[in-house]
């Protein structure tokens, strides 16, 4: 009896915490028109906590003793929101504490549970659920108003970096600009610097913040004198402030607030000075990307932490918000091998000297005026052509050019189209005023060829077609071309709408289209994608299954291996998008997430087997043959957490939070030491100078060993000589790490 007392009152010391917490936040624990403990939950359960307002629970606390698995309250805090949810009530902020440490998660903000400082105070919660405390943040969309709501309270409740990732076209900088407002009102921001990585990318913020907050606010471009402290909100380039140093000219708490736009580029670089010099004078850092995460942007997440906030392209198609794909896919047997590879992508020079032929710049340009049907129209729709290098956008201009000639019966030579089928990149002298042209509404620009510099950051919500000329290996080079037609258009004005826009593809990257963007999508938004039209390779629409009444096999030609969703999946590559196509992916991929959905429940639901006995049984070992009652014996365990070689003991103390499983990176990596020691035979300080840049280039990949050599950690150890010293010359080093850097020894 006394030891399950002290069970007990280990729980209610946890509570206690949490009470004596919440009254130094100023919460009137006996107002319970505000908060109220063991909240009836549909079914008989019962939250520890309950906040309500105007009468109506709207978030969830879950108190656990000390030593137990917060993750798992947060699962049962979800599922008590869920239920409320089903019952008309309308909860998605839950909470998790053990009266010291306390986790968040917004179920609303497509994100994973977040560690806080501290609980919010119960102005901050209203304020959280209501952000519109001006006219901007009430005209904000629902979903940029959580996102408002995430930033700020992230930021108050002691982070000091955070990124949000919108798709393009979901207003990103009218997110920002309600952020910026919202920090003011709190009193946590007087003067925020707004970072952007190209000139005209400046003028555009300029323009956009002045529109939105330019009553309130003095917004100017950073000009390097004594006029910049009299400005609200300072636009500049990353290059201004970091040649020359000029950013040491401002203190280093000049600025409250930094902004990257477009955080996933090189900030990490060389300009990394210019945001830690900032930094140390305790300016709060907030990322904006459009670029989902993943092994290209790892050293976002590795500086920022894990996101507040998500809002994927699918997402935006499905609220209406964004322009749906008309995929027209051509194949014209580019031969990529060969070519440099730097990484993540080609090199541009190389690849442009590979794909610049001059019979498929013909054909690109024959197929581009059959898919916008020219003949029967004679207009041509805002097009923008994305080229592999400047000599490839030229001869691409030419192949048009002499395309639109022809079909207008015209003479080989004429000049006619010259004027609104241009070339644009950072060596044509007028740039800017060509860019700054393209983007107004019905321009006489009609079709745009550049090589990277229209990639991002260009507003032009009109363009109805990309044409995809340049292949590419990089997610984040793909999400940013097509992100430049995904706005949607309504300028009645004009005459102008649009709802979706023409995607032709001439270099397959259909295969690095993101199918999940993340892990909340459920398996029927896989195949949202049946909304592109189905084009043949010689251009003719394909009727679809209805249609036909049959439904054709595409032609194959050979099957390809993807994971998507973590599952390997077949895929019979072809020349024709069709809906079978995305059915076939489905039917494979939809039984493997359901089992990993399976999974997760019953890791739940065994967490509650073993603390249940901990609570009836204190002191005593949970009995296998408890567990195996519950269907959890040993071979189903292995099964559930994919450790081959655990023990019962090992499961159980993960379920208790004593302990976790090591991660595959984590494995590999003992793996690598392992094989350096036993088949390489290095000393440990040998072993250790090697994962010294091991672990740089996985937290980095884009840098280089010379800037490792520059590296104040490398510094700290004795710097190239010392490397020199322990392997007798840095090819030696370098060759050993080139062994081991792309291969896992978990099977060796």
């Amino acid at each position: 009896m006394a030891l399950w007392k002290e069970i007990v009152n280990t729980e209610e010391n946890a509570k206690s915490l949490i009470d004596e917490h919440l009254r130094a936040l100023n919460w009137n624990l006996a107002d319970f028109t505000q908060i109220t403990k063991e909240y009836p939950i549909p079914g008989g359960e019962r939250a520890d906590y309950a906040i309500l307002v105007n009468s109506l629970p709207v978030a969830i606390i879950e108190a656990k003793k000390q030593g137990m698995d917060l993750n798992a309250a947060l699962a049962q805090a979800k599922n008590y929101a869920k239920k409320l949810n089903e019952s008309g009530k309308e909860v998605f902020l839950i909470f998790a504490s053990d009266g010291k440490v306390f986790y968040r998660q917004n179920l609303k903000a497509n994100t994973r549970p977040e560690k806080i400082s501290r609980l919010m105070t119960y102005a901050e919660i209203k304020d959280f659920l209501n952000p519109e405390t001006d006219i901007l943040l009430a005209g904000l969309r629902n979903y940029q108003k959580i996102a408002v709501s995430q930033v700020v309270s992230a930021f108050q409740l002691g982070r000091d970096r955070t990124y949000i990732e919108m798709a393009t076209g979901t207003g990103k900088t009218i997110t920002a600009a309600g952020i910026i407002s919202k920090l003011y009102k709190v009193g946590l921001v007087r003067r925020v610097l707004f970072l952007v990585d190209r000139d005209s990318l400046a003028e555009q913020t300029v323009r956009s913040f002045n529109k939105v907050l330019g009553d309130t606010f003095k917004i100017n471009r950073l000009t390097g004198t004594k006029e910049d402290k009299y400005n609200d909100i300072s636009v500049s380039t990353i290059q201004f402030l970091y040649v020359n140093d000029k950013y040491r000219a401002y203190p280093n708490n000049f600025f409250d607030l930094v902004i990257l736009d477009e955080c996933h580029r090189s900030y990490f670089g060389d300009w990394h000075t210019v945001i830690e010099h900032f930094r140390t004078g305790k300016a709060k850092v907030l990322g904006l990307t459009a670029t989902p995460s993943d092994k290209e942007t790892q050293s976002t997440d590795d500086y920022f932490g894990e996101p507040v906030f998500r809002y994927s392209y699918y997402q935006g198609v499905k609220d209406g918000i964004l322009a749906f794909t008309e995929r027209y896919k051509f194949l014209t047997n580019v031969d990529l091998s060969g070519i440099h590879d730097m990484g993540f992508d080609f090199e541009p020079e190389d690849l442009g000297r590979r794909v610049d032929v001059p019979r498929r710049n013909e054909l690109i340009a024959e197929k581009y005026f059959e898919v916008i049907g020219y003949e029967q129209t004679h207009t041509i729709p805002k097009t923008l052509v994305f080229a592999a290098s400047i000599a490839h956008a030229n001869h691409l201009r030419d192949a048009l050019i002499t395309k639109y000639n022809e079909l207008n019966k015209l003479p080989k030579d004429s000049s006619e189209a010259e004027d609104f089928i241009v070339v644009i990149h950072n060596q044509v002298r007028n740039a800017s005023e060509l860019i700054r042209k393209f983007q107004e509404i019905d321009s006489e620009i009609r079709i745009a060829v550049s090589v990277d510099m229209l990639s991002t950051g260009i507003d032009a919500p009109d363009i109805e077609v990309l044409v995809m000329a340049r292949p590419t290996k990089s997610k984040i080079l793909y999400v940013q071309m097509k992100g430049r037609a995904t706005r949607k258009c309504n300028e009645q004005e004009h005459g102008k709408t649009k709802e979706s826009f023409k995607l032709i593809d001439f270099v397959d990257l259909a295969g690095i289209e993101e199918v999940v963007t993340d892990e909340t999508l459920e398996t029927d938004e896989i195949i949202d994608t049946t909304e592109e039209t189905e084009v043949s390779s010689d251009g003719e629409k394909i009727p679809s299954d209805k249609e036909d009444g049959e439904g054709k096999e595409p032609k194959e030609t050979e099957k390809i291996e993807m994971v998507i969703a973590d599952v390997p999946v077949w895929i019979v590559k072809s020349e024709v998008i069709t809906s079978s196509a995305f059915d076939h992916i489905r039917k494979q991929i939809e039984p493997q997430l359901k089992a990993i959905k399976e999974k997760t429940v019953l890791k739940e639901r065994f967490v509650q087997a073993v603390l249940s006995w901990e609570a009836l049984n204190p002191g005593i070992p949970v009995d296998e043959k408890y567990l195996e009652a519950f269907g959890f014996d040993i071979s189903t365990l292995r099964d559930i957490y994919g450790e081959v070689t655990a023990t019962y003991k090992d499961f159980i103390d993960v379920a208790l939070g004593k302990t976790r499983f090591k991660t595959v990176e984590e494995k590999n990596r003992d793996a690598v030491i392992a094989h350096l020691k036993e088949k390489k035979h290095l000393n440990d300080e040998q072993v250790e100078f090697i994962m010294m840049f091991y672990d740089f280039k996985k937290r980095n990949p884009a840098l280089t060993f010379t800037q490792f050599s520059n590296s104040q950690l490398l510094q700290q150890k004795g710097g190239i000589a010392r490397i020199k010293g322990l392997f007798g010359s840095l090819d030696k080093f370098v060759q050993l790490y080139d062994e081991i850097k792309a291969v896992s020894f978990l099977d060796v």
